[in-house]
């Protein structure tokens, strides 16, 4: 199970605005909504924009970004005025960079605007971006990180198959390294491409019993001879599993994973990310029985 938790990128849902690929610029806002589009300065609920990312991926190139203003296509980068951005008008990083506002999001840069395609007539300015939501490479972001799918965490146990856990005995609990390392998604356009890693940072351990534990690695994986001690991951069931339904604990693997992007001579922060393993594990109880001689 893939549980995403990632902050401060918004996902464009462009499947859910497809209607507007069909060349029609009546707004939603105009059925009903009170809201005149045919007019100047333009409302904002009037300017729609869609912005898709295609292919790419690996190899930084030969992915495509398409936009849509008001349905009709439009091209999504201007050399004069720079990147279509989300709110219908274009920005361009500037060469020479001021310093940031007091209470603006880092690291960023400033952007200059121009809003004559969009139809609202409010010229140019000057407006700073979080590198995450900069116009051009936001989209690609989102592409990536949307797109980044870590495997699920393959369990070890020692006792394992064919020998079952024992009762007081300590269980040594790992992730097999197959799934413990870094996995990327990239999303590319022509010479943009932004690459978003997901690295395993800790391992935690629900035995079915209760209890939890959390390691801050993989954990150690069981070879023949090591002291059944010596493992700092592993865990102690007191109980046998017999007693409960199917005759066994539902043992549980989270992984945490932090996730970062970098590309198009930026870098950040996106959050952390879990993906879940669940297996189902027999614990027996073994009964010593002591016999006394005579000499």
């Amino acid at each position: 199970m893939l549980t995403p938790k990632l902050r401060g990128v918004a996902f464009a849902a462009a499947a859910a605005v497809a209607a507007t690929l069909t060349g029609t610029q009546t707004a939603a806002a105009d059925v009903g909504g009170g809201v005149t589009c045919n007019i100047q300065p333009r409302p904002d609920e009037c300017t729609v924009v869609v912005i898709v990312v295609t292919g790419g991926g690996g190899s930084g190139s030969g992915g495509r970004m398409r936009c849509w203003l008001n349905g009709n296509e439009v091209p999504c980068y201007d050399p004069d005025f720079g990147w279509l951005h989300r709110d219908g008008c274009r920005y361009k990083r500037k060469a020479e960079q001021d310093p940031p506002p007091a209470d603006g999001p880092r690291p960023g840069a400033w952007y200059s605007r121009n809003c004559t395609f969009a139809g609202g007539g409010m010229g140019n300015s000057q407006v700073w971006f979080a590198d995450n939501d900069a116009p051009g490479t936001g989209p690609l972001i989102a592409t990536a990180l949307a797109a980044l799918r870590p495997p699920n965490p393959t369990v070890r146990i020692n006792p394992g198959p064919p020998a079952l856990p024992i009762v007081h005995v300590p269980t040594w609990l790992w992730i097999d390294a197959i799934t413990w390392q870094p996995s990327t998604a990239t999303a590319s356009t022509g010479g943009a491409s932004v690459t978003a890693t997901a690295t395993p940072v800790s391992a935690t351990w629900l035995p079915g019993d209760g209890s939890h534990l959390t390691c801050a690695g993989p954990g150690l994986a069981w070879s023949g001879g090591d002291p059944l001690g010596s493992s700092a991951c592993s865990h102690t069931y007191t109980r046998a599993s017999a007693a409960l339904p199917g005759g066994t604990f539902l043992l549980q693997a989270m992984v945490t994973w932090d996730v970062t992007w970098a590309g198009a001579g930026m870098s950040g922060d996106a959050g952390t990310l879990t993906t879940t393993t669940t297996v189902p594990v027999a614990v027996v109880e073994v009964q010593g029985l002591n016999v006394g001689g005579t000499r």
